[in-house]
C-alpha cells in the first residue's frame, strides 16, 4: 500500500516539476528599475522639470556656477633608473702549492668548483685571494 501511493505520488507530481523547469525565468528587473553604472539615478515623475522651461545649455550651466577649474594632478614620475653594475672581478684562486688555478669559480663563502674534475674545494682567504686548502692527510679522495 505505502509503494503504491508512493509510486502514485511521483507519478502525478513529475509533470509538474518539468513544467516548472521548462517555464521562462521571470525578468530581473521586474520589481526594480534598472540602472546602469555611469546613467543617473532614475527619477520619479512627480520631481520632473516642468515643460515649459528649456533644459539649460553649456554657456547657461558656466554662468550658473563659476567655480575655477583645478588642474589635474601631476603624473607620478618614474624614479631614475639606476646602472646596472658590473659583478665584482673576480678573486683569484691558488692551489694548496700558492700557484695560480685558472677556470675554477666561486661557489660559495670559501668553496670553489673545478669544472674540469667536477669537484668542489674548501677554500681560505690568502691576500687578494683564495687558497685551495689541502684535504687531511688520512681523507679518502673525493670522487
Amino acid at each position: 500500500m505505502f509503494r503504491t501511493t508512493t509510486v502514485l505520488l511521483v507519478a502525478l507530481l513529475l509533470p509538474e516539476t518539468a513544467l516548472a523547469q521548462l517555464q521562462a525565468p521571470a525578468s530581473p528587473t521586474a520589481t526594480r528599475p534598472v540602472s546602469l553604472p555611469g546613467s543617473p539615478p532614475p527619477t520619479s515623475p512627480t520631481a520632473t522639470r516642468p515643460s515649459s522651461v528649456p533644459p539649460p545649455t553649456r554657456d547657461d550651466a558656466q554662468r550658473e556656477d563659476p567655480q575655477p577649474r583645478v588642474p589635474p594632478p601631476p603624473r607620478p614620475t618614474k624614479p631614475p633608473i639606476k646602472p646596472v653594475t658590473p659583478p665584482p672581478p673576480m678573486r683569484p684562486i691558488y692551489d694548496s702549492k700558492g700557484q695560480r688555478v685558472e677556470g675554477m669559480r666561486q661557489a660559495g663563502p670559501n668553496r670553489v668548483f673545478d669544472p674540469r674534475t667536477g669537484r668542489y674545494h674548501t677554500t681560505e682567504p690568502s691576500g687578494v685571494g683564495q687558497r685551495i686548502v689541502p684535504p687531511p692527510a688520512g681523507a679518502k679522495p673525493q670522487r
